[in-house]
């Protein structure tokens, strides 16, 4: 499903043929685009994220001090 809207929002923008979107431009260059234009229209790409505090508590609650096995 994604693949249908990635080329409309191309093709819409660009005016690019759907043949040159499918299977001349590269992959890492259609997400860029697409993200590209879905930013122009204010729409927000990057997933809303806890706040730093809470990812540090989070990655902090399972580490114990000295975790290696002592040297034999």
């Amino acid at each position: 499903m994604w693949t249908a809207s990635f080329v409309f929002t191309l093709a819409r923008e660009t005016g690019w043929p759907e043949h040159f979107i499918f299977w001349e431009l590269p992959l890492s260059r259609l997400l860029q685009y697409q993200h590209c234009a879905l930013r122009a229209h204010d729409v927000w790409t990057v997933p809303v994220a806890p706040p730093p505090q809470a990812q540090f508590t989070q990655l902090m609650g399972g580490w114990k001090n000295n975790e290696r096995e002592p040297a034999i």
